[in-house]
């Protein structure tokens, strides 16, 4: 893996001084249209190349290495309209110097993602359905961890820590995700249950998340059948920067009296104690500090250090959490080396169920006593070369270690897993082609109590082409080869084909359509988890040796209505409004989920045999009054069946609705979020008789701005609406956070 690097890093510097003689550059600046400051961190690439480059604190850019001839300059940055300019004619050895100005935009839009085609691309070009979260949704928010901010996001639900978009995943008890999750290109999916673990994610430091929505394997493979999430995190900024954010809040009381387990509920420490002790009523609090900066103007690096720790509120709910990042960066006008790495503790009780309706707070007095200690860490390594206008290579490699360890009164499992994995992928531009090709390379091996000591094996081959028929119409053609090897006991191979088209006529809505297979191996536990939990059995299944598949249809539109000025009063009232409507349909075959198997006496992960999942979303942004009032929409329709039994596969919910609105006044920030998810139809064959009710759940909040300090309080579930997900374990009652941001 490192002698892989070293080769291409050594071949990008031979081959490229022959191809850079005789070349130009051009040098600029970007602005602000409103206020004429200069803008850090805008992208300015140039159009039919790979060439680009980042704006410093100056606004200033370079960029070298280009060959003589005419080109289209396009500058972008989130919160600002795309700017072109054209005709820009390069002369050997001549400078060429520009000056532009980016109108700012009402809508959050952001103009490139990276993760659809694992390389820049225009949002309105990729042929599936993306969703971008911004750092300021995130910030306004007040969350612990990233879930939290996702639940927010059209088609997107999380139980109990596991993904769902759009009815892909459910929830299957600890093991496998069918969405992949990424940071920064990276994947972030543990080697043994195959699954996300939020902690180890710093919330402070994410830039942005890319959700997207249909089938990846033939980029991604495994893990990513129905879609990926890709963070991105922060580069190292410009100037000196040290932020500090401190958190506290409360739970407030439950609605019945009998779910009152301790005398630290906020009503009885009021009414009964006739006095209010913050240390004595449950709650949580933490502290994130971070230090961010460029040493040269090619070195830069950011680190940051984070403590959490709640009392919970329910019985065996409480945690202490550490987290650490730290991201090096060196880049140079045509070449960048990141080195990251990420480590995270969490020491927290565990819930299985409750001890009863009437006691959903508690569990059974032999499981009082139950944690999990579960740390984590990982090393990753990117390194991008732009060898011409027209080739460019990424080399990347990570290593991802877990551990944690059952201190249960029935159980003391334990496991280590070990995730190597290497890529090579090169770009390259020829006349109307940027074509993607790659080889993945990822190895897992566990040592535990569990499972034994598995290891697995994985190796693949892709290649992806986008051809601009004209001006309006783009197709994308790809597929992956993927092998995947369980130790000496099986091996299968899989082909994963994607077929994107994109019409996107000029001042008129853009439409898309995509057909993709993709796939999921089984992980490390759905085969060798052999385990007693709380009085429940689950048995290994080593004869579960077929990869689950889907193919996943998307026919969608969308369309920016620009804000139109009114007479006599500007665009000050004009509104600004983006809606996109998506229809997909999904064929799973071999699906696998966990169900009692009366042969072994116990549960187990199979291949459950054919589904079909459909639906309907509909997502609206809108923003008016000088971007002062901001609001969206997101509403899915989802029918989701077991093809054997007619039914709704497991935890979906057939209707979700995701709502949120802002004003702006001043320095003052108010905001109001509105969660909706129809009572679950179906779930796996334990307790299943149990009372299920709809979610609604509203969250309200204030934030005050100042010069380099922010204050903020948030109400979570204001209405104290009690219901669960899963079996057992009620969600979060109402509790309020406040939050302090310095910046430094």
């Amino acid at each position: 893996m490192r002698t892989l690097g070293f080769i291409g890093i050594a071949l990008g510097f031979v081959l490229s001084s022959a191809l850079w003689s005789a070349t130009g550059k051009i040098v600029g600046q970007v602005l602000d249209a409103k206020t004429g400051l200069p803008l850090i961190g805008a992208n300015v690439m140039v159009r039919g190349t790979w060439f680009g480059a980042m704006t410093d604190v100056q606004g200033k850019f370079e960029i070298t290495g280009l060959s003589p001839g005419v080109y289209e300059i396009e500058v972008s940055m989130i919160g600002y309209e795309k700017a072109v300019q054209t005709g820009i004619r390069i002369d050997p050895e001549a400078s060429v110097t520009l000056k532009m100005a980016l109108k700012p935009s009402l809508l959050y839009h952001p103009p490139q993602v990276i993760t659809a085609s694992k390389r820049k691309q225009a949002i309105e070009n990729t042929p599936v359905s993306v969703d971008v979260i911004g750092s300021d949704a995130i910030r306004m928010r007040n969350v612990t961890t990233l879930d939290e901010v996702l639940v927010k996001t059209a088609g997107v639900g999380i139980i109990d820590g596991q993904v769902d978009v759009r009815g892909s995943s459910g929830f299957n008890w600890a093991a496998g995700s069918r969405i992949l999750m990424l940071v920064d290109g990276h994947p972030l999916i543990s080697g043994d249950t195959g699954g996300i673990n939020w902690d180890i994610i710093p919330v402070e430091e994410v830039e942005r998340v890319e959700v997207v929505k249909g089938a990846g394997s033939a980029l991604y493979g495994s893990n990513a059948m129905a879609g990926m999430i890709n963070v991105i995190t922060r580069e190292p900024s410009a100037v000196p920067q040290t932020r500090i954010r401190l958190t506290y809040g409360f739970y407030d009381t439950p609605a019945y009296e009998s779910w009152r387990w301790t005398d630290r509920f906020l009503t009885y420490r009021i009414f009964e104690q006739k006095k209010l002790d913050l240390r004595n009523i449950l709650g949580f609090q933490g502290i994130d500090l971070s230090h961010s900066r460029m040493w040269t103007s090619h070195l830069g690096a950011l680190f940051t250090l984070g403590r959490k720790v709640s009392t919970g509120y329910y019985q065996n709910g409480d945690y202490d959490r550490w987290n650490f990042m730290g991201k090096c960066t060196f880049r140079r006008p045509l070449d960048q080396f990141t080195l990251s790495g990420s480590w995270a503790r969490d020491d927290h009780g565990d819930v299985l169920q409750w001890l009863s309706q009437s006691r959903a707070l508690e569990v059974p007095p032999q499981e009082s006593k139950n944690r999990i200690l579960y740390t984590k860490g990982n090393v990753a390594m990117s390194y991008r070369r732009v060898m011409s206008s027209a080739l460019a290579y990424t080399v990347k490699s990570h290593y991802y270690r877990n551990h944690w360890e059952n201190h249960y009164w029935d159980n003391r499992d334990y496991a280590t897993t070990h995730k190597f994995g290497a890529e090579f992928q090169t770009d390259w531009i020829w006349k109307s082609h940027a074509m993607t090709f790659g080889t993945e390379w990822i190895y897992n091996h566990s040592i535990s109590k569990i499972y034994g000591k598995p290891t697995t094996y994985d190796w693949a081959l892709y290649g992806e082409d986008e051809f601009k028929l004209s001006k309006a119409w783009i197709l994308t053609l790809g597929t992956r080869f993927d092998w995947h090897r369980v130790q000496a006991m099986y091996s299968e191979s899989e082909l994963s084909p994607r077929l994107g088209m994109v019409w996107h006529p000029e001042n008129a809505p853009v439409f898309r359509f995509s057909l993709g297979h993709g796939f999921r191996a089984p992980s490390i536990a759905e085969v060798f988890a052999d385990i007693t939990v709380s009085g429940f059995r689950v048995v290994a299944n080593p004869e579960l040796k077929k990869a689950e598949r889907a193919w996943n249809l998307e026919l969608g539109a969308n369309h920016t209505i620009p804000q139109v000025p009114l007479p006599w009063i500007g665009e000050w009232l004009g509104a600004q409004l983006k809606w996109d409507i998506a229809l997909f349909w999904h064929r799973y075959t071999n699906m696998i989920d966990v169900d009692y198997n009366p042969m072994v006496g116990g549960f187990q992960f199979m291949n459950m045999g054919k589904a079909r999942n459909m639906g309907t979303e509909v997502r609206l942004q809108m923003a008016c009054l000088d971007g002062h009032l901001s609001g969206e929409v997101g509403y899915t329709y989802l029918d989701a069946r077991d093809l054997n039994t007619q039914k709704m596969l497991h935890y979906r919910s057939r209707h979700r609705l995701n709502t949120g609105g802002e004003l702006k006044f001043g320095k003052w920030r108010f905001g109001l979020d509105y969660r909706y998810a129809s009572r679950v139809e179906e779930v796996v064959n334990v307790y299943r008789m149990d009372e299920r009710v709809p979610m609604h759940v509203v969250d309200a909040r204030i934030q005050w701005e100042l010069s380099r300090v922010s204050l903020a309080i948030e109400g979570k579930n204001v209405l104290n609406y009690h219901y669960t997900l899963r079996q057992r374990l009620l969600e979060p009652i109402r509790h309020f956070v406040f939050t302090v941001r310095g910046n430094f």
